[in-house]
């Protein structure tokens, strides 16, 4: 039972149907009538819908690789606010961005990913209030002002050693 996209006809509409079906796990025999090619469907999900009444929602392949790519980009800068090599900006920024990424649509994680491009030292400096952080940064970049509020509030018992 081979699990992977292949279409031996990929021209026609059945074949694309049956190799959705095989590669979303529903390989229990049942494959796509050829009545339902000329019935006016026109997209494999269509396909599906009639041929698997039974699942609870429709497998969309277009859908899922932006999800996905959106988890794996909310790990990835997650690591990399945990992971900037001061002990200090990892922790801050690091329960900052665990705290809040999942709140975020596309625009903010563009928006942390600028912050996360700034320098060490100078975010450093604007934490610790030895510098006074660029008024146009903080008014055009939504996160850096959330990071700022969430940098001056007390975070004591976030931090206690166990």
């Amino acid at each position: 039972s081979r699990r992977e996209l292949s279409c031996q006809n990929p021209g026609t509409m059945a074949s694309a149907a049956r190799s959705l079906l095989r590669f979303a796990g529903h390989g229990t025999g049942t494959w796509v009538p050829m009545k339902h090619v000329g019935r006016g469907l026109t997209t494999p999900n269509q396909v599906l819908r009639i041929a698997v009444p039974q699942m609870s929602r429709s497998f969309s392949v277009a859908a899922q690789p932006s999800e996905l790519e959106t988890e794996k980009r909310k790990k990835r800068l997650t690591w990399r606010a945990k992971s900037r090599g001061w002990l200090e900006l990892d922790v801050l920024m690091g329960t900052f961005v665990e705290k809040h990424i999942a709140d975020f649509d596309e625009p903010k994680l563009d928006l942390l990913e600028e912050v996360l491009e700034l320098e060490n030292p100078d975010l450093f400096k604007w934490f610790t209030q030895q510098a006074p952080v660029p008024a146009e940064l903080v008014q055009e970049n939504e996160v850096m002002q959330l990071m700022m509020e969430y940098v001056k509030t007390d975070h004591s018992s976030e931090f206690s050693i166990k």
